[in-house]
Formats: structure tokens, C-alpha cells, sequence
């Protein structure tokens, strides 16, 4: 994870942190419109009505001065920055689509010590709450806050607040009735040995010769459905996910596993099953019994290609995904309630 005290970001970091999900404060009524202020820059009349409308949405009252833009080879522009001054002062960077002719992404960035004065006092309670039961060992530390609103990407939160920290963040989904998430990095000697065992030991059971050490791992924490422990490589290649309140295995992966070459490769040797319904449960049933506790005794397997889906009325749902030769290189648990903690 990165550490994002810095306001000013290149085009090509700015494509990347869009391209993840942040979480973001409870819409504030409609603000006034604002005041545009010499700009060091020159932008087209009806691009320049496009981002100031945005920003007014999302800013509230205050005087707003575009100062630099990242053209293309037209000339169009496509990263603009610049800076919110009134009664809380910010800095800003927006994403343009020429060619659509839209707004793709508006990130306005405050200092931390704003947080609570932007996000508002019922948004500062509920991630105040939230914090006590997540960061149980006050290590979070609020260093930039972010309000991003991103209407067109394909992954969510589109509409959010994020709270950036060392190698922490917590989202703000406004989409989705302020729903809180978190992630917080932890190196491998900072959490307890009978955790790093029961993952190294989960990720063995799969029984794939190649796997890549663990490199750290994450605190994760998504409103009352998840809250787990997440060791994984640098790459994601391997991860194992347990619960942070139940100690339970809930996912693992080993992405060394896969060994088709293409996509054609993939879509030729999962063409027909390579496990039958009967083979699939003889295979499952130890993996399950070891790393997940439970007996397969009465599920039932539906094939999707590579993935098995082995369900149960009243009872937790396997998904496994094998490769080639039959062997499971991803195996979840997912509880009737769907809560993971």
C-alpha cells in the first residue's frame, strides 16, 4: 500500500488511484455556486462550465483557480489541477474525457486536521465508532483526506471520502449508506505466530508446488459483513484470509497454481469438466474438512467451467477453482449469513 500525504500527483498516479475504490462523507446539501479566480491556465469556456459544476457539487461555497493542465497531442485537456480557497482551503485534480466530452473523475484534497470539519459531525461519529472496533491497537493515523467522485469507472465506491495514513486507508462509501472499509499494513512479526502458522498451513493444504512467501499482511474491516486478516504476497499471488474475530480460514489462493497460457488455452481445456460432479466432491472433501472444518456430507457441486460450487441447504457454500490437471488452486468459504469475521 502506498502513503499518500502528498497532494500533487502525475497523471499516470492519478489514473491509478482512480482505477482503485476510496470511501467518502454523506452528500452535503447543494453548496453555492463558486467563484472562479485568475487562472494560470486557459481552458475552454464550456470544458471549464463542466469542471467548475462538479466541483461546486462537491466542494461547497469557496473561490476556485485552475493552475496547470495536462494536454494530449491535440491539445485537449486531460488532467487538470488546481486549488479551492474559503473557508477551507483544498486542492484538486480532475480527469477529462475529450472525446466523450465529460468529466471522468474529480479528486479534491484536504489536509487532515479539515477531517472533521468536511466530513461533517454524524459522518466524524460513525467512523469514530467504527475505529474503536477496527483499530483496536490505535495505530491509524489520518495524514490527507480525499472527497472523489468518479461516476464512470467500473468498480466501486464511485462516490466517496478517503482517509488516508501510512500504508492505511478507510472509505467512505456514499453510494452505499456511508458504509465504512478499512485497510491497515501489518508485517509478518507484528501479529501473532498462531496466525502465521494457520496460513502457511492453510496455503500447503492446497497442495500446489509453487507458492511465493508471504510479504505482509492487512487488517481488513468492510461495515459488519467482513472483518479478517489478510496474508498475502506483494503480487497477490497467495493470500490467506481469517477471520479477525473467529480465527476461521475463509479464503485461499494460489494464483502459481494456474497453468493454462492464454485465453484459448483456458477456454479449450475448461471446455467440457475436467473434474466430474463425483470426482470434485472426492477431491473437495479433505481440503474442506482441513482448512475450513467442514464435512462435505450431503452438497451438492454446480460446474462453471474451471469453478465448483459446492452448496448446502442451511449450510456454508465452497467455491474452488482448479487448473488444468484437477487441482484446486483457490478455495472460499462463505457463511449463510455472509459474514466473514
Amino acid at each position: 500500500m502506498k502513503k499518500w500525504s502528498s497532494v500533487t500527483l502525475s497523471a499516470a498516479a492519478l489514473s491509478l488511484l482512480l482505477s482503485a475504490a476510496p470511501i467518502y462523507a454523506a452528500p452535503q446539501s447543494m453548496p453555492a455556486e463558486a467563484q472562479i479566480e485568475a487562472s494560470s491556465v486557459s481552458l475552454d469556456p464550456a470544458v471549464e462550465a463542466q469542471l467548475t459544476k462538479v466541483l461546486n457539487k462537491l466542494s461547497g461555497s469557496t473561490k476556485i483557480q485552475f493552475t496547470s493542465v495536462d494536454k494530449d497531442a491535440n491539445g485537449q485537456p486531460l488532467f487538470i489541477y488546481g486549488k479551492l480557497s474559503g473557508q477551507i482551503d483544498a486542492e484538486f485534480n480532475q480527469q477529462y474525457n475529450p472525446a466523450k466530452k465529460r468529466v471522468e473523475s474529480t479528486s479534491i484534497i484536504y489536509k487532515s486536521s479539515n477531517t472533521n470539519a468536511v466530513i461533517g459531525a454524524a459522518l466524524a461519529n460513525k467512523t469514530a465508532a467504527f475505529l474503536k472496533t477496527y483499530d483496536t491497537d490505535h495505530k491509524f493515523k489520518t495524514e490527507a483526506i480525499w472527497r472523489v467522485y468518479s461516476p464512470y469507472q467500473d468498480n466501486a465506491p464511485r462516490n466517496y471520502w478517503v482517509l488516508w495514513g501510512n500504508n492505511q486507508s478507510l472509505y467512505i462509501d456514499l453510494d452505499q449508506g456511508n458504509q465504512i472499509s478499512a485497510s491497515m499494513t501489518y508485517s509478518l512479526a507484528s501479529v501473532k505466530a498462531q496466525l502465521a502458522n494457520k496460513a502457511n498451513q492453510s496455503l500447503k493444504t492446497l497442495g500446489i508446488s509453487l507458492t511465493k512467501p508471504f510479504d505482509y499482511v492487512l487488517r481488513e474491516k468492510t461495515g459488519d459483513k467482513k472483518f479478517v486478516w489478510n496474508f498475502r504476497d506483494d503480487e497477490d499471488n497467495n493470500h490467506v484470509v481469517i477471520g479477525a474475530k473467529t480465527g476461521k480460514v475463509w479464503e485461499i489462493q494460489n494464483l502459481l497454481g494456474q497453468d493454462w497460457t492464454s485465453d484459448q488455452d483456458f477456454a479449450k481445456s475448461f471446455a467440457k469438466p475436467v473434474l466430474s460432479k463425483n470426482q470434485a466432491l472426492s477431491a473437495i472433501k479433505p481440503k474442506a474438512k482441513a482448512v475450513f472444518g467442514i464435512q462435505m456430507k450431503g452438497y451438492s457441486v454446480q460446474i462453471k467451467k474451471n469453478e465448483y460450487i459446492f452448496t448446502k441447504k442451511g449450510a456454508a457454500t465452497i467455491t474452488g477453482k482448479i487448473n488444468k490437471k484437477g487441482k484446486f488452486y483457490f478455495l472460499q468459504m462463505t457463511p449463510v449469513n455472509g459474514i466473514r469475521n
